[in-house]
């Protein structure tokens, strides 16, 4: 998957031209992989990717038929709401950052070498990616109802906080998009790329797809 410059030369532009520059250049991905078939629910949902020197971003799009945002807590279960999620292996190796978001917002980011517990990010470091939800920031119940929400997200490349990753252009990494709630009445797990486990677990590295930076 190619990834493409945007905003050339912006330093922390507004979401709301993120998002619009999105969608003008940036084409849907769509998460269509069902990987499990006791979970066979597939909202749909697509993601948008691009960067420029100083910021990943990222705009994912949902409809599901139900919605909830319950937890507020940086680097808290987010995956139990419905939520978005994006790992990356700067490397192409078993090492990886997850950064999971609900649909309000709230942020869990982690690095980790396969198998072995997670690394955090601090608070501070959480709090530099800049987020915007069409679902607001308030937490709220599970809503049985067909929901359509978007989220776009801008993430510093030193909230990646194990490397340097800057520049950008001509790198190529590997990584995965996924979507999925837990802890919803219907719970689901898809992704982009193919995933061959027994059950669901996103945190398989070597199921990752390829990512080039233009």
């Amino acid at each position: 998957m190619k990834i493409l410059q945007i905003l050339e030369g912006f330093f922390n532009p507004p979401l709301e031209l993120v998002a619009e520059t999105l969608d003008l250049e940036i084409a849907p991905l769509p998460l269509e992989i069902v990987n499990w078939t006791e979970f066979p629910y597939k909202p749909a949902v697509s993601v948008q990717v691009a960067f420029n020197e100083n910021e990943l971003f990222l705009q994912y799009q949902v409809n599901e038929q139900s919605v909830k945002a319950e937890i507020t807590k940086s680097n808290g279960s987010v995956w139990t709401d419905s939520c978005v999620e994006f790992f990356l292996s700067p490397d192409g190796n078993d090492e990886y950052y997850n950064l999971e978001m609900n649909c309000i917002g709230t942020a869990l980011l982690g690095f980790r070498k396969k198998g072995e517990p997670a690394i955090h990010a601090t608070e501070d470091q959480i709090s530099t990616i800049r987020r915007i939800s069409s679902l607001g920031n308030l937490p709220f119940p599970e809503r049985k109802e067909q929901t359509g929400w978007k989220i776009t997200i801008a993430i510093p490349w030193n909230v990646f906080f194990k490397h340097s990753l800057k520049p950008m252009s001509g790198r190529k990494m590997r990584g995965n998009f996924y979507k999925c709630g837990d802890g919803l009445s219907v719970p689901h797990f898809v992704s982009w790329t193919k995933i061959k486990t027994p059950g669901p677990s996103f945190h398989v590295p070597e199921f990752f797809g390829g990512l080039e930076f233009e």
